[in-house]
């Protein structure tokens, strides 16, 4: 499954009567049913991407959030001034469940009142989170343990912050926290069982360098990964394109060599010039090698 890493910046200043405003939008309750958030913006869409922020704040999953609410005074008259800077990225799950519980426009600005139910939400985490208990690792296999631990890397950091958000809404889970920690504990003794030696690449530097950050190379079983690109190369209106292909193979690093894991990466990207187009491919692809490796080293 390719991640695509989400992020968006929003920010919302505005200044507005006090007394205009009813209650559920300058002094929202908290509900025992429902993850609620009201948002307020120059459009309806403002109104609710400032909502869902705030919603997926409350959840607590990477994110970093300031949120700043003054009152003023000026010609005898109070207004409340807020302003919401919220920079986030991406829950471990799809939000689904989104409710509009309330809207108002007046003054040129909306506001909506936002709300999903913590019982979906508490549902559909745990649903997830079963999955757990069909993964295993393989047993004797040092070289099928590693690429078990490679190929799950991305569900096992997934599950791990779907885990702290369920913790969250409903409190210790135990039984899934110890089926969890006993596949994180096998995923880093498989891990560390294995030294993987980026070899050759020479003339991609910058690959190179991302591959060894991502792999390890304190175990006793030595691997290796062979990196080869091939360029693609197009010119259309003045404008240069590049597109890299990167294939990447895990091998023995005694003969006879076996393959054990191939896998192509591709980026591809357009710049003034050719040579500006192959480096924003090239980190096109160093940015890939970031994500866990079961996003680039496997079909999903």
């Amino acid at each position: 499954m390719k991640t695509s890493i989400f992020a968006f910046l929003i920010a919302c200043a505005f200044s507005c009567s006090a007394q205009n405003w009813p209650d559920w939008v300058t002094q929202p309750q908290k509900s025992d049913e429902y993850i609620t958030a009201v948002g307020i913006g120059e459009s309806r869409l403002a109104a609710k991407q400032a909502a869902l922020a705030d919603i997926i704040t409350q959840l607590s999953v990477d994110v970093s959030t300031q949120q700043i609410q003054k009152l003023t005074k000026q010609d005898n008259q109070s207004s409340n001034y807020f302003e919401q800077a919220t920079t986030l990225t991406s829950l471990p799950f799809t939000l689904t469940g989104l409710e509009e519980l309330d809207a108002l426009e007046q003054n040129n600005l909306f506001a909506l009142k936002m709300g999903v139910k913590k019982s979906i939400l508490v549902k559909n985490l745990k649903s997830d989170l079963s999955k757990l208990s069909r993964i295993f690792a393989p047993k004797n296999n040092t070289e099928q343990r590693f690429i078990w631990a490679l190929k799950n890397s991305g569900e096992l950091n997934v599950a791990t912050k779907k885990l702290a958000v369920l913790e969250h809404l409903s409190g210790p889970k135990l039984f899934i926290q110890s089926t969890l920690n006993n596949l994180l504990t096998e995923q880093a003794k498989a891990l560390n069982a294995v030294s993987c030696d980026v070899i050759g690449a020479n003339n991609i530097s910058e690959i190179k360098s991302a591959l060894n950050n991502a792999l390890p190379h304190n175990g006793g079983t030595r691997l290796w990964v062979r990196p080869q690109i091939r360029w693609q190369y197009a010119k259309s209106n003045n404008k240069y394109s590049a597109k890299a292909i990167l294939t990447l193979a895990l091998t023995r690093s005694s003969t006879p060599f076996k393959v054990l894991l191939q896998q192509d990466l591709v980026a591809q990207e357009s710049a003034a010039t050719q040579e500006d187009a192959k480096q924003k491919a090239t980190n096109n692809l160093v940015q890939q090698l970031k994500a866990p490796a079961s996003q680039w080293l496997f079909d999903i």
